[in-house]
Protein backbone atom coordinates (compact mmCIF):
# COMPACT_ATOMS: atom_id res chain seq x y z
CA UNK A 1 0.00 0.00 0.00
CA UNK A 2 2.38 2.37 0.91
CA UNK A 3 4.32 1.55 -2.37
CA UNK A 4 1.61 2.44 -4.31
CA UNK A 5 1.14 5.78 -2.50
CA UNK A 6 4.63 6.36 -3.10
CA UNK A 7 4.15 6.06 -6.69
CA UNK A 8 1.41 8.03 -6.77
CA UNK A 9 2.28 11.18 -4.75
CA UNK A 10 5.97 11.22 -4.24
CA UNK A 11 7.68 9.51 -6.31
CA UNK A 12 6.98 12.07 -9.60
CA UNK A 13 8.17 15.08 -7.41
CA UNK A 14 11.75 12.84 -6.25
CA UNK A 15 12.29 12.16 -10.13
CA UNK A 16 12.18 15.72 -10.66
CA UNK A 17 12.06 18.22 -7.43
CA UNK A 18 11.58 21.84 -9.32
CA UNK A 19 7.99 20.51 -9.61
CA UNK A 20 7.36 21.68 -6.55
CA UNK A 21 8.45 24.79 -6.79
CA UNK A 22 6.71 25.01 -9.91
CA UNK A 23 3.66 24.84 -8.16
CA UNK A 24 4.09 27.07 -5.38
CA UNK A 25 4.61 29.58 -8.26
CA UNK A 26 1.53 28.55 -9.88
CA UNK A 27 -0.58 28.54 -6.61
CA UNK A 28 0.20 31.84 -5.59
CA UNK A 29 0.44 33.38 -8.87
CA UNK A 30 -2.89 31.55 -10.13
CA UNK A 31 -4.47 32.40 -6.35
CA UNK A 32 -3.79 35.97 -6.96
CA UNK A 33 -5.39 36.34 -10.17
CA UNK A 34 -8.76 34.42 -9.31
CA UNK A 35 -8.89 36.67 -6.35
CA UNK A 36 -9.00 39.41 -8.19
CA UNK A 37 -10.69 38.95 -11.33
CA UNK A 38 -13.60 36.64 -9.95
CA UNK A 39 -13.71 38.12 -6.11
CA UNK A 40 -12.30 41.11 -5.20
CA UNK A 41 -12.65 42.97 -8.02
CA UNK A 42 -16.78 42.66 -9.23
CA UNK A 43 -17.53 43.29 -5.78
CA UNK A 44 -15.70 46.41 -5.22
CA UNK A 45 -16.62 47.98 -8.81
CA UNK A 46 -20.51 47.12 -8.50
CA UNK A 47 -20.95 47.50 -4.86
CA UNK A 48 -17.79 50.05 -3.16
CA UNK A 49 -17.73 52.04 -6.27
CA UNK A 50 -21.01 51.08 -7.81
CA UNK A 51 -20.04 50.78 -11.83
CA UNK A 52 -22.50 49.72 -13.68
CA UNK A 53 -22.50 45.47 -15.05
CA UNK A 54 -21.11 47.03 -18.73
CA UNK A 55 -18.34 48.86 -16.92
CA UNK A 56 -17.04 46.02 -15.16
CA UNK A 57 -17.23 43.41 -18.29
CA UNK A 58 -15.37 46.26 -20.38
CA UNK A 59 -12.73 46.51 -17.28
CA UNK A 60 -12.15 42.19 -17.65
CA UNK A 61 -12.37 42.33 -21.25
CA UNK A 62 -9.48 44.85 -21.30
CA UNK A 63 -7.54 42.44 -18.98
CA UNK A 64 -8.34 39.38 -21.11
CA UNK A 65 -7.98 40.95 -24.50
CA UNK A 66 -3.91 41.93 -23.36
CA UNK A 67 -3.38 38.94 -22.04
CA UNK A 68 -4.43 37.11 -25.39
CA UNK A 69 -2.59 39.31 -27.56
CA UNK A 70 0.69 38.95 -25.52
CA UNK A 71 0.42 35.13 -25.00
CA UNK A 72 2.13 34.27 -27.74
CA UNK A 73 4.71 36.81 -27.92
CA UNK A 74 6.00 36.67 -24.49
CA UNK A 75 6.24 32.61 -25.34
CA UNK A 76 8.26 33.12 -28.11
CA UNK A 77 10.31 35.24 -26.27
CA UNK A 78 10.85 32.63 -23.69
CA UNK A 79 12.42 30.78 -26.52
CA UNK A 80 15.00 32.92 -27.14
CA UNK A 81 15.94 34.42 -23.74
CA UNK A 82 15.05 31.59 -21.27
CA UNK A 83 11.88 31.05 -18.94
CA UNK A 84 12.67 32.18 -16.02
CA UNK A 85 12.94 35.90 -16.33
CA UNK A 86 9.46 36.05 -18.00
CA UNK A 87 7.55 34.13 -14.99
CA UNK A 88 9.54 35.95 -12.49
CA UNK A 89 8.97 39.28 -13.93
CA UNK A 90 5.53 39.00 -15.08
CA UNK A 91 4.01 38.71 -11.57
CA UNK A 92 6.78 41.33 -9.86
CA UNK A 93 5.99 44.02 -12.28
CA UNK A 94 2.45 44.26 -11.26
CA UNK A 95 2.36 43.09 -7.55
CA UNK A 96 1.25 46.37 -6.84
CA UNK A 97 -1.47 47.39 -9.08
CA UNK A 98 -4.37 46.08 -6.96
CA UNK A 99 -3.09 47.77 -4.49
CA UNK A 100 -3.25 50.84 -6.88
CA UNK A 101 -7.00 50.17 -8.03
CA UNK A 102 -8.30 50.62 -4.50
CA UNK A 103 -6.14 53.62 -4.03
CA UNK A 104 -7.46 55.37 -7.27
CA UNK A 105 -10.24 57.97 -6.32
CA UNK A 106 -13.55 57.44 -7.18
CA UNK A 107 -12.91 60.47 -9.85
CA UNK A 108 -10.16 58.57 -11.41
CA UNK A 109 -11.61 55.16 -11.35
CA UNK A 110 -11.42 54.84 -15.41
CA UNK A 111 -7.68 54.40 -14.86
CA UNK A 112 -8.31 50.60 -13.82
CA UNK A 113 -8.32 50.20 -17.60
CA UNK A 114 -4.61 50.83 -18.35
CA UNK A 115 -3.99 49.08 -14.53
CA UNK A 116 -5.63 45.87 -16.03
CA UNK A 117 -4.00 46.30 -19.21
CA UNK A 118 -0.44 45.91 -17.26
CA UNK A 119 -2.21 43.00 -15.70
CA UNK A 120 -3.29 41.27 -18.53
CA UNK A 121 0.71 41.85 -19.81
CA UNK A 122 2.15 40.11 -16.45
CA UNK A 123 -0.25 37.15 -16.80
CA UNK A 124 0.85 36.79 -20.39
CA UNK A 125 4.86 36.67 -19.36
CA UNK A 126 3.84 34.38 -16.57
CA UNK A 127 1.54 31.44 -17.69
CA UNK A 128 3.13 30.27 -21.37
CA UNK A 129 6.57 29.80 -19.99
CA UNK A 130 6.02 28.49 -16.94
CA UNK A 131 3.88 25.64 -18.68
CA UNK A 132 6.31 25.23 -20.99
CA UNK A 133 9.00 24.74 -18.37
CA UNK A 134 7.18 22.06 -17.12
CA UNK A 135 7.43 20.67 -20.89
CA UNK A 136 11.14 21.32 -20.65
CA UNK A 137 11.66 19.75 -17.26
CA UNK A 138 10.03 16.36 -17.38
CA UNK A 139 10.13 13.37 -19.74
CA UNK A 140 7.42 13.02 -22.15
CA UNK A 141 6.46 9.34 -20.33
CA UNK A 142 5.96 11.54 -17.36
CA UNK A 143 4.63 14.63 -18.99
CA UNK A 144 0.68 14.52 -18.14
CA UNK A 145 1.82 13.73 -14.51
CA UNK A 146 3.49 17.06 -14.20
CA UNK A 147 1.10 18.70 -15.70
CA UNK A 148 -1.48 17.28 -13.43
CA UNK A 149 0.60 18.94 -11.00
CA UNK A 150 0.03 22.56 -12.16
CA UNK A 151 -3.35 21.97 -13.18
CA UNK A 152 -4.67 20.15 -9.88
CA UNK A 153 -2.91 23.58 -8.06
CA UNK A 154 -4.15 25.49 -10.88
CA UNK A 155 -7.91 24.49 -9.77
CA UNK A 156 -7.80 24.03 -5.90
CA UNK A 157 -6.27 27.70 -6.63
CA UNK A 158 -9.54 29.10 -8.52
CA UNK A 159 -12.13 27.29 -5.57
CA UNK A 160 -9.20 28.96 -2.86
CA UNK A 161 -9.65 32.34 -4.25
CA UNK A 162 -13.75 32.42 -3.72
CA UNK A 163 -13.22 30.92 -0.10
CA UNK A 164 -9.95 33.25 0.89
CA UNK A 165 -11.85 36.64 -0.93
CA UNK A 166 -15.00 35.66 1.22
CA UNK A 167 -13.32 35.22 4.52
CA UNK A 168 -10.96 37.89 4.24
CA UNK A 169 -13.00 40.35 3.40
CA UNK A 170 -15.81 38.96 6.58
CA UNK A 171 -13.39 39.19 9.15
CA UNK A 172 -11.65 42.56 7.91
CA UNK A 173 -15.23 43.63 7.05
CA UNK A 174 -13.77 45.46 3.72
CA UNK A 175 -13.87 44.84 0.36
CA UNK A 176 -10.71 46.02 -0.21
CA UNK A 177 -8.55 43.03 2.23
CA UNK A 178 -8.30 41.09 -0.91
CA UNK A 179 -6.90 43.07 -3.00
CA UNK A 180 -3.69 43.44 -0.49
CA UNK A 181 -3.83 39.76 -0.32
CA UNK A 182 -3.87 39.64 -4.04
CA UNK A 183 -0.60 41.97 -4.10
CA UNK A 184 1.41 39.78 -1.47
CA UNK A 185 0.52 36.76 -3.52
CA UNK A 186 1.68 38.09 -6.83
CA UNK A 187 4.98 39.45 -4.28
CA UNK A 188 5.47 35.50 -3.40
CA UNK A 189 4.94 33.84 -6.76
CA UNK A 190 7.68 36.02 -8.32
CA UNK A 191 9.63 35.88 -5.83
CA UNK A 192 9.85 32.33 -5.66
CA UNK A 193 10.19 32.61 -9.49
CA UNK A 194 12.97 34.05 -8.75
CA UNK A 195 14.73 32.47 -5.79
CA UNK A 196 14.16 28.71 -6.83
CA UNK A 197 13.12 28.13 -10.13
CA UNK A 198 15.53 25.77 -12.14
CA UNK A 199 18.21 27.24 -14.06
CA UNK A 200 17.52 25.93 -17.40
CA UNK A 201 17.33 29.12 -19.49
CA UNK A 202 20.57 28.74 -20.70
CA UNK A 203 20.37 25.14 -22.02
CA UNK A 204 16.60 26.87 -23.91
CA UNK A 205 18.43 29.62 -25.00
CA UNK A 206 21.64 27.60 -26.42
CA UNK A 207 19.08 25.04 -27.83
CA UNK A 208 17.05 27.94 -29.21
CA UNK A 209 20.53 29.39 -31.02
CA UNK A 210 21.22 26.06 -32.88
CA UNK A 211 18.21 25.87 -33.72
CA UNK A 212 17.64 29.25 -35.58
CA UNK A 213 21.12 28.20 -37.05
CA UNK A 214 19.99 25.31 -39.09
CA UNK A 215 16.74 26.56 -40.43
CA UNK A 216 15.93 28.65 -43.27
CA UNK A 217 16.19 32.62 -43.55
CA UNK A 218 12.49 32.52 -43.05
CA UNK A 219 10.45 34.65 -40.16
CA UNK A 220 10.11 32.98 -36.98
CA UNK A 221 6.11 32.81 -37.57
CA UNK A 222 6.66 31.49 -40.85
CA UNK A 223 8.66 28.04 -39.36
CA UNK A 224 6.15 25.19 -38.93
CA UNK A 225 6.59 25.00 -35.40
CA UNK A 226 5.89 21.02 -35.84
CA UNK A 227 7.99 18.09 -35.32
CA UNK A 228 7.56 14.44 -36.94
CA UNK A 229 4.12 13.95 -38.11
CA UNK A 230 3.26 10.40 -36.13
CA UNK A 231 4.05 12.61 -32.44
CA UNK A 232 1.96 15.87 -33.22
CA UNK A 233 -1.62 17.06 -34.30
CA UNK A 234 -1.70 19.56 -36.86
CA UNK A 235 -1.97 23.02 -34.94
CA UNK A 236 -5.30 24.31 -36.04
CA UNK A 237 -6.96 21.34 -34.78
CA UNK A 238 -5.29 22.18 -31.24
CA UNK A 239 -5.89 25.21 -31.27
CA UNK A 240 -9.93 24.36 -32.37
CA UNK A 241 -10.33 22.23 -29.38
CA UNK A 242 -8.18 24.41 -26.94
CA UNK A 243 -10.98 27.17 -27.79
CA UNK A 244 -13.77 24.39 -27.14
CA UNK A 245 -12.97 23.49 -24.23
CA UNK A 246 -12.16 27.15 -22.99
CA UNK A 247 -15.38 27.89 -24.08
CA UNK A 248 -16.86 25.21 -21.85
CA UNK A 249 -15.31 25.75 -18.44
CA UNK A 250 -15.16 29.39 -18.63
CA UNK A 251 -18.54 30.59 -19.20
CA UNK A 252 -19.37 29.09 -15.94
CA UNK A 253 -16.44 31.91 -14.49
CA UNK A 254 -18.71 34.79 -13.52
CA UNK A 255 -21.93 32.86 -13.20
CA UNK A 256 -21.45 29.78 -10.98
CA UNK A 257 -21.67 31.73 -7.57
CA UNK A 258 -24.92 33.78 -8.69
CA UNK A 259 -26.23 30.93 -9.52
CA UNK A 260 -25.87 29.09 -6.32
CA UNK A 261 -26.99 31.86 -4.44
CA UNK A 262 -29.66 33.15 -6.52
CA UNK A 263 -31.47 29.92 -8.04
CA UNK A 264 -30.16 27.18 -5.39
CA UNK A 265 -30.46 29.73 -2.34
CA UNK A 266 -27.36 28.77 -1.06
CA UNK A 267 -26.11 31.08 1.94
CA UNK A 268 -21.77 32.09 1.71
CA UNK A 269 -21.64 29.94 4.22
CA UNK A 270 -23.01 27.07 2.03
CA UNK A 271 -21.16 28.10 -0.81
CA UNK A 272 -17.89 27.93 1.06
CA UNK A 273 -18.67 24.65 2.20
CA UNK A 274 -19.37 23.37 -1.27
CA UNK A 275 -16.66 24.99 -2.59
CA UNK A 276 -13.91 23.01 -0.18
CA UNK A 277 -15.94 20.19 -0.79
CA UNK A 278 -15.35 19.95 -4.42
CA UNK A 279 -11.37 20.76 -3.44
CA UNK A 280 -11.00 17.75 -1.42
CA UNK A 281 -11.29 14.88 -4.52
CA UNK A 282 -9.11 17.34 -6.54
CA UNK A 283 -6.30 17.32 -4.29
CA UNK A 284 -6.87 13.81 -3.15
CA UNK A 285 -7.07 12.43 -6.96
CA UNK A 286 -5.26 15.08 -9.01
CA UNK A 287 -2.16 13.27 -9.44
CA UNK A 288 -3.23 9.78 -9.35
CA UNK A 289 -5.38 10.76 -12.39
CA UNK A 290 -2.00 12.10 -13.81
CA UNK A 291 -0.51 9.27 -13.98
CA UNK A 292 -3.47 7.14 -14.91
CA UNK A 293 -3.51 9.46 -18.40
CA UNK A 294 0.19 8.54 -18.61
CA UNK A 295 -0.39 4.75 -18.81
CA UNK A 296 -3.77 4.84 -20.60
CA UNK A 297 -2.58 7.46 -23.61
CA UNK A 298 -3.09 11.17 -23.52
CA UNK A 299 -5.29 10.64 -25.99
CA UNK A 300 -7.93 8.39 -24.75
CA UNK A 301 -7.68 10.72 -21.29
CA UNK A 302 -8.55 14.12 -23.08
CA UNK A 303 -11.22 11.66 -25.23
CA UNK A 304 -12.78 10.54 -22.17
CA UNK A 305 -13.05 13.74 -20.20
CA UNK A 306 -14.48 15.67 -22.47
CA UNK A 307 -17.16 12.72 -23.31
CA UNK A 308 -17.71 12.80 -19.39
CA UNK A 309 -17.70 16.57 -18.57
CA UNK A 310 -20.03 17.83 -21.32
CA UNK A 311 -22.43 14.08 -20.38
CA UNK A 312 -22.03 15.87 -16.18
CA UNK A 313 -22.83 19.75 -17.39
CA UNK A 314 -26.29 18.53 -19.30
CA UNK A 315 -26.96 17.04 -15.98
CA UNK A 316 -26.55 20.31 -13.81
CA UNK A 317 -29.54 22.23 -14.49
CA UNK A 318 -31.42 19.47 -12.61
CA UNK A 319 -29.33 19.10 -9.72
CA UNK A 320 -31.75 21.34 -6.98
CA UNK A 321 -30.41 20.51 -4.25
CA UNK A 322 -26.57 20.91 -2.75
CA UNK A 323 -25.64 17.49 -2.24
CA UNK A 324 -27.15 16.24 -5.74
CA UNK A 325 -24.82 19.31 -6.90
CA UNK A 326 -22.15 18.41 -4.83
CA UNK A 327 -21.84 14.88 -6.16
CA UNK A 328 -22.51 15.97 -9.60
CA UNK A 329 -20.05 18.76 -9.74
CA UNK A 330 -17.25 16.75 -8.16
CA UNK A 331 -17.26 14.45 -10.81
CA UNK A 332 -17.50 17.38 -13.25
CA UNK A 333 -14.54 18.60 -11.65
CA UNK A 334 -13.03 15.22 -11.56
CA UNK A 335 -13.26 14.90 -15.73
CA UNK A 336 -11.44 18.29 -15.92
CA UNK A 337 -8.47 17.23 -13.78
CA UNK A 338 -7.82 13.77 -16.14
CA UNK A 339 -7.72 15.92 -19.31
CA UNK A 340 -6.67 18.93 -18.63
CA UNK A 341 -2.94 17.74 -18.21
CA UNK A 342 -3.17 15.25 -20.62
CA UNK A 343 -4.22 17.44 -23.17
CA UNK A 344 -1.64 20.21 -22.09
CA UNK A 345 1.34 17.51 -22.41
CA UNK A 346 -0.13 16.78 -25.95
CA UNK A 347 0.62 20.67 -26.37
CA UNK A 348 3.88 20.53 -24.99
CA UNK A 349 5.29 17.85 -27.32
CA UNK A 350 4.18 19.73 -30.98
CA UNK A 351 7.80 21.48 -30.92
CA UNK A 352 11.06 20.57 -29.53
CA UNK A 353 11.97 22.44 -26.97
CA UNK A 354 13.68 25.54 -28.80
CA UNK A 355 10.26 26.55 -29.60
CA UNK A 356 7.67 25.25 -26.87
CA UNK A 357 7.39 28.57 -25.66
CA UNK A 358 6.45 30.11 -28.86
CA UNK A 359 3.55 27.00 -29.73
CA UNK A 360 2.41 27.37 -25.85
CA UNK A 361 1.58 30.41 -26.64
CA UNK A 362 -0.01 30.41 -29.97
CA UNK A 363 -2.17 27.82 -28.33
CA UNK A 364 -3.03 29.71 -25.24
CA UNK A 365 -4.11 32.45 -27.80
CA UNK A 366 -6.88 30.79 -28.57
CA UNK A 367 -7.64 29.86 -25.44
CA UNK A 368 -7.40 33.46 -24.46
CA UNK A 369 -9.68 34.33 -27.55
CA UNK A 370 -12.55 31.81 -26.01
CA UNK A 371 -11.79 33.58 -22.19
CA UNK A 372 -12.81 37.10 -23.79
CA UNK A 373 -15.59 35.38 -25.45
CA UNK A 374 -17.04 33.24 -22.85
CA UNK A 375 -18.37 35.71 -20.43
CA UNK A 376 -20.48 37.62 -23.47
CA UNK A 377 -21.91 34.50 -24.34
CA UNK A 378 -22.91 33.63 -20.83
CA UNK A 379 -24.27 36.98 -19.97
CA UNK A 380 -26.38 36.41 -22.91
CA UNK A 381 -27.56 33.27 -21.49
CA UNK A 382 -27.68 34.19 -18.24
CA UNK A 383 -30.79 37.05 -19.39
CA UNK A 384 -32.64 34.04 -21.11
CA UNK A 385 -32.56 32.21 -17.91
CA UNK A 386 -29.87 30.81 -15.56
CA UNK A 387 -29.82 27.17 -16.12
CA UNK A 388 -29.10 28.17 -19.95
CA UNK A 389 -25.36 29.26 -18.50
CA UNK A 390 -24.80 25.18 -18.21
CA UNK A 391 -26.21 24.36 -21.44
CA UNK A 392 -24.45 26.63 -23.21
CA UNK A 393 -21.09 24.76 -21.62
CA UNK A 394 -22.26 21.64 -22.21
CA UNK A 395 -22.82 22.63 -26.38
CA UNK A 396 -19.40 23.72 -25.90
CA UNK A 397 -17.97 20.69 -24.25
CA UNK A 398 -19.97 18.49 -26.38
CA UNK A 399 -18.87 19.83 -29.68
CA UNK A 400 -15.26 19.71 -28.05
CA UNK A 401 -16.40 15.63 -27.25
CA UNK A 402 -17.13 15.33 -31.09
CA UNK A 403 -13.92 16.96 -32.85
CA UNK A 404 -11.76 14.80 -30.29
CA UNK A 405 -13.51 11.66 -31.09
CA UNK A 406 -13.29 12.51 -35.07
CA UNK A 407 -10.07 13.31 -34.78
CA UNK A 408 -7.58 12.65 -32.20
CA UNK A 409 -5.74 8.75 -32.87
CA UNK A 410 -3.18 7.41 -30.47
CA UNK A 411 0.06 8.37 -32.22
CA UNK A 412 3.35 6.97 -31.47
CA UNK A 413 4.56 7.87 -28.27
CA UNK A 414 1.42 8.76 -26.85
CA UNK A 415 1.62 6.83 -23.69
Amino acid sequence: MFERLERAYIALFREYPPLIRLAVVTGAGQLAFALLNNYALPIYLLQDLRLSGKALGAISATFLLCETLLKFPMGRLSDRFGRRPFVALGPLLICLNPIIIVRLPVSLWALVFPVRAADGAGAAALWPPLYATVGDLVKKESRAAAMSVMNTVYVLAMGGAVVVGSFAAYLLASNRAPFYIASALLFISGAVAVIALPRADRRVAAQSSDAAALMPMVPASAQPPLPAPDRAYPLPLVMLISLLMTLGVLMLANFAIPYLKLELELSPLHIGTLVITLGIPVGLLGLPLGHAADRWGKTLAVRVSLVASAALMWLIPSCRTMPAFAAVGTLLVLSHVLGTPAWLAIVSELAPTSRRGGVMGIVATAQGVGAAVAPLIAGSLWDIGPPYVFYGSAVMLTLGALVAGLTLRARTGDA
